[in-house]
Parts: C-alpha cells; sequence; structure tokens
C-alpha cells in the first residue's frame, strides 16, 4: 500500500512536469470519462472505479505509459517547438 502512494505521488509529479494542459483543458469531459472508466472497453461501475484506479496504482510506468498514448502527457525531452505542434490543431 505505501507503494502505491509513493507511486500516486510520482504520478502527481510527473503530471505537473508533462502535462499537456492545453488538450487537459480542452477535453475535459473526456478526461472526466478516462478517470471514471465510462467510455469504450474500460467501462467500470462506480463502485468498482476506485479499486480499478488503486490497482492501476501498483505499476506507475503502465498508467504513465496510458497517459502519454492519450496525449495527456507529452513524452519526456520533447522540445518547445514539438509541443506547439502538437497542440496546432487543439
Amino acid at each position: 500500500m505505501v507503494d502505491r502512494l509513493i507511486n500516486l505521488c510520482k504520478l502527481v509529479t510527473i503530471i505537473r512536469e508533462r502535462g499537456n494542459f492545453p488538450l487537459i483543458r480542452r477535453s475535459r469531459k473526456q478526461l472526466q470519462g478516462f478517470l471514471l472508466c465510462r467510455g469504450g472497453m474500460n467501462r467500470q461501475s462506480i463502485i468498482r472505479v476506485l479499486p480499478y484506479w488503486f490497482y492501476l496504482l501498483k505499476g506507475l510506468d503502465v498508467l504513465v505509459w496510458r497517459l502519454e498514448t492519450f496525449g495527456l502527457l507529452y513524452l519526456p525531452g520533447q522540445s518547445a517547438e514539438d509541443k506547439q505542434r502538437l497542440n496546432s490543431r487543439l
């Protein structure tokens, strides 16, 4: 359990450092659906959402990979020009 709390703290710092905030602000409903497991193949009941995310914090790298895949996190080492090009079509 302590590992998951440490991973939660690491995730918060990763989001602060590499978060794609223009995309997050623009797509709040999609992010809310992602966090509450409301869309697509990963549909969960409200009761199961908290244990699901608690289980995901066991492996921080997979969770970070998912956030990078959806574009909510920038890749490490991306330049400002790359970030601007990524968000140019928002």
